[in-house]
């Protein structure tokens, strides 16, 4: 698969992920010095140190205790709570991945580059497991041998818009592509082409009032649309 430099390898990508199988699950990063690092790899205690699994739970011990009044269904289901909480900022062991391309593509281009940012290629992972997730299993994500997909209840509109899914690692400090290379392509994005993809995909449906069904979403896509911010 070709990287996508122009707009014929734009509609080439399109094309090979409408004829490729379903089993496939897409993220996009908006640089392509983004490996597949989990969101507690990339921080530190407040001592300075790597969060072990000790310190990992009592994050979550923390989030269980203080979101009783929102979350009351999931609360004995550390797995549901950990995607839940990674998907309102808390750092986890779990990336996030759709099975929708489109939302894949619109990540890698959603936010642009700051002025004095030096400007990047963005990346979309294809991850191509040999075996079709499991919906009905249950496991301890603190237990996990090997890396596992999970696809949680949708419990939240931006899931569903956003067809989410999740990767749950044995090792969240430890970078996944190095040891999944042959189950995980990349395919690099012209960072000259960002803009023109992002007003593509609104002309198609895809923005952030669709992705962010909600109040933030509605706000930060009219924002976009009627300030200079593209």
């Amino acid at each position: 698969m070709k990287n996508i430099t122009d707009k014929k390898s734009l509609f080439e990508f399109l094309e090979f992920c409408a004829t490729s199988e379903e089993n496939h699950i897409y993220r996009g990063v908006r640089k392509e010095s983004y490996n597949l690092m989990t969101s507690l790899g990339r921080v530190k205690t407040k001592e300075g140190k790597n969060f072990d699994v000790n310190s990992e739970k009592l994050l979550l011990k923390l989030f269980k205790q203080k979101c009783h009044e929102f979350i009351k269904e999931h609360q004995d289901n550390d797995l549901a709570l950990l995607s839940i909480a990674q998907h309102h900022g808390l750092p986890t062991r779990l990336l996030d991945w759709s099975k929708n391309p489109l939302v894949s593509l619109y990540f890698a281009v959603k936010d642009d580059f700051q002025k004095n940012e030096q400007k990047e290629d963005s990346l979309i992972y294809i991850y191509s497991p040999d075996s079709k997730v499991n919906l009905d299993e249950e496991f301890c994500p603190f237990s996990v041998i090997n890396v596992k997909r999970y696809i949680p209840k949708y419990w939240n509109s931006r899931i569903i818009a956003q067809a989410g899914v999740f990767t749950v690692h044995p090792k969240p400090l430890e970078s996944y592509i190095s040891k999944e290379i042959k189950t995980i392509k990349t395919i690099k994005i012209s960072h000259k082409l960002r803009k023109d993809i992002k007003l593509y995909l609104n002309r198609f449906g895809l923005n952030e009032e669709a992705l962010f069904p909600d109040l933030d979403g509605i706000s930060s896509h009219i924002k976009w649309l009627r300030t200079n911010t593209f």
